[in-house]
């Protein structure tokens, strides 16, 4: 099969557009690939920052929680070993269960930052 001339200039001026048209469609891609990449690398500082946030909570409740533990057991002791008046005990008791509550407080609060 034979072309003439002009066909086949047409032909190649229309193969030119196709492949103008998939270059251009490629650099395209590659601009949208480089600005998802871009908020990628965002995505990931902000990551990096929540999880840094996260652990410095997560330690400070765990300190809180061992204080309170601590804290908890002086009172346990003060109650078995002074003798204290029966006012100083109510309130040594009412002071105990005051700390156990906050106790159970920073547990869960502790507990709900690990899951």
């Amino acid at each position: 099969m034979k072309i003439t001339l002009a066909e086949r200039d047409l032909y190649l001026l229309q193969i030119e557009t196709e492949i103008k048209n998939k270059r251009n469609l490629l650099i395209k891609k590659k601009k949208d690939l480089e600005k998802k990449q871009n908020l990628n690398h965002y995505l990931d500082d902000v990551k990096q920052n929540y999880s840094k946030y996260y652990n410095y909570i997560l330690k400070e409740k765990q300190k809180q929680y061992d204080a309170l533990l601590i804290l908890k057991v002086y009172m346990d002791d003060l109650i078995k070993t002074e003798h204290l008046v029966d006012e100083q005990l109510k309130i040594a008791k009412y002071e105990q269960k005051d700390i156990i509550r906050e106790i159970d407080k920073v547990k869960a609060e502790l507990d709900e930052l690990i899951e």
